[in-house]
Parts: C-alpha cells; structure tokens; sequence
C-alpha cells in the first residue's frame, strides 16, 4: 500500500518562504498587474453586459406597445453573445497565466537558480498546450457540477423549507471545495506525463490527481488555510469593514480606499498563492508513486493508432433467416 506522507506546516512555511521571497519584487508586480487588468476588463464587460439585459428588457416593452422592432432585440442578443465570449475568453486567458505561474514556481523549486519574473512567466505561457490545458478546466467544471447538481435539485425541491435549503447549501460548498482538493493537483500531474497525454482523455489528469491526494487532503486543507486562507480572509475583513463603514456612514472616500487596499493586498499575495500550490506538488511528490496514481488510465498507441485492429477480420452479423437456413443444412447432412 502507498505510503501516505503529510507535510509539516512548519517546515512548509520555512521553505516556502525561501522560495518566494528571493524574488518576489521581480514576480509580484507582473502577477498583481494582470490580475488587476483581468479583474479591471471583467468589470467593464460586465457591466456592459448588464446594461444590454436592461436595454433588451425595455425594448421587449417598447414592442408590444409597437414602439420597437425585433431587430432591436437580435441586435441586443449579438452584442450580448460577444460579451459572454469576451468574458469567456479573459477567463481563459487568466486561467493560463496563472497555470503558466505556478510552473514558473514549480522550476524554481526543481532549480533555485531559476528566477521568477514577468519574462519567466510570459516564456512558460507561450509554451502552454492550451488546448490540452482548456480540456483539463472543462472536466473539472463538468465533474464539480455533477457532484454538486444532487444537492442543488434537493435544494429546489425543499424550497419553502429554509432550513433545509441552508442545509443543502452548506453541504454543497462542502462538496465542491473536497472536489476541488482533489483535483487540485491535475495540472503539475498533466506536466509530468505531459508526453504520454498526446490523443488521451484529460481527465486521466483528474483520475490522477484524486489518486495522488488520497490520505493527504486534510494535510493539504490545513497547509492552505494557514497559509493562504486565514491571511486572506484577515485582510479581506479589514478592509472589507473600512468600505462597509465609508458606505454606512455615506463616508464615499472610504469606500474607495477600502476596495483598493483589498484589490491590492490580493494582488501582493498572489506569489505566495501561486508558490504554494507547486511547492506542496513538488513535496509530496517525493513520496508518491505516479505511475500508481496513472495506472490503468492511458490507452495503449496501437489502441490510439488504430493498429491494435489492423488484423481483424469482419464477419457480417448472421440475420433469424440465416440462421435457420444454416441449421436446416446442418440437419440434412
């Protein structure tokens, strides 16, 4: 059986910080930078997406009073589809860039010489398998929307019960993050057999990574919530407070500094974020058994090829009629 090893909080800490902190003015600004422009870019297609829903509610208005002609709605719906594909596509983006990151920190762990700046990062981008990576972001959605999708109908069918529809809500938030722990790991596992992925299932990356964090998710829940959570929510809530007391007392200047300084202490603390996913991979690492973790997952090249059939023969499937007729010589002779 595989041995389980879990991490010391202490020691994770101690190294973690010599991992970020050599080169953390080189890193923060250009991961806090995009992260800003994303957020920034979001914001903005959002809100226009937002404006178009309420300018096709009123054209739907202005319709029926013949105010309006149809083609006031399609065009809403086209602008409305180029917005979702633009906010689709910054999703994306980020979500490559932030994968791009934590390779760029998983080579510095493998390397100390190596250095972690916006040039780093932007050579691990270009060198993405993207359309491998984007099949890996969709089956883990896929798979937590199915987890969650039981808990979500109970919850509607319970509607009038808010007890229960609480109950379901906290056991759904239970669910999604014990999933997204276990599928944590599916990216650093996909770069490690990255060559063995070529005409795979990703989600073989998946299957992996529950494997690989079997015994090892409450170590890797509490590692997180110490390093990355409690600090986060910390500042979050002071901040958070701040804008909350400019907006009570009608204090608007607070309001605004209170959201900055909360943007800003997120984007400060993205390479310690972004560190401490590959340097947990990196430690674990030592102590598993990949070729466990993928076994029975990757088909065989003649399967993929197509070889493996080369040699059979096809037989036509015999129909009631021939069969009888085939028995029927078979009494005679």
């Amino acid at each position: 059986m595989k041995k389980r090893y879990h991490l010391s909080l202490k020691q994770f800490i101690h190294d973690l910080k010599g991992l970020v902190k050599p080169h953390y003015q080189a890193s923060m600004w250009p991961l806090g930078g995009v992260m800003i422009i994303f957020l920034a870019l979001s914001f903005i297609v959002g809100y226009f997406a937002q404006g178009i829903l309420s300018s096709m509610g009123m054209a739907m208005m202005m319709i029926m009073y013949g105010m309006a002609s149809p083609a006031a709605i399609g065009l809403a719906l086209l602008e409305l589809l180029i917005a979702i594909i633009i906010l689709i596509a910054l999703s994306f983006f980020y979500s490559f860039f932030t994968t791009a990151a934590q390779f760029n920190y998983q080579d510095k762990v493998r390397h100390p010489e190596q250095i972690v700046s916006a040039g780093s990062v932007w050579m691990h981008y270009k060198h993405l398998r993207k359309n491998q990576l984007w099949r890996i972001i969709l089956y883990t959605g896929l798979f937590v929307f199915l987890w969650s999708l039981p808990l979500d109908i109970i919850g509607g069918l319970v509607a009038k019960n808010q007890a229960l529809v609480i109950v379901c809500r906290i056991l759904n938030d239970i669910v999604m993050a014990w999933k997204g722990i276990e599928y944590s790991q599916a990216n650093f596992l996909y770069r490690d057999r990255q060559p063995q992925f070529l005409g795979q299932s990703m989600r073989y990356a998946l299957t992996a990574s529950r494997r690989f964090m079997g015994g090892r998710k409450w170590n890797y829940l509490l590692i997180m919530l110490v390093v990355i959570f409690i600090p986060m929510v910390i500042w979050e809530v002071i901040f958070g407070a701040l804008a909350y007391w400019g907006i009570y007392t009608a204090t608007y200047p607070l309001v605004y500094v209170g959201l900055l300084l909360m943007i800003l202490g997120f984007a400060a603390y993205l390479p310690v974020i972004f560190a401490s996913g590959a340097l947990y991979y990196e430690e674990a690492k030592k102590t598993a058994n990949l070729d466990e973790d993928f076994a029975g997952t990757f088909k065989p090249v003649a399967e993929l090829t197509g070889e493996a059939y080369v040699h059979e023969v096809y037989t036509p499937k015999k129909t009631k009629k021939d069969k009888a007729k085939q028995n029927k010589q078979k009494q005679e002779k």
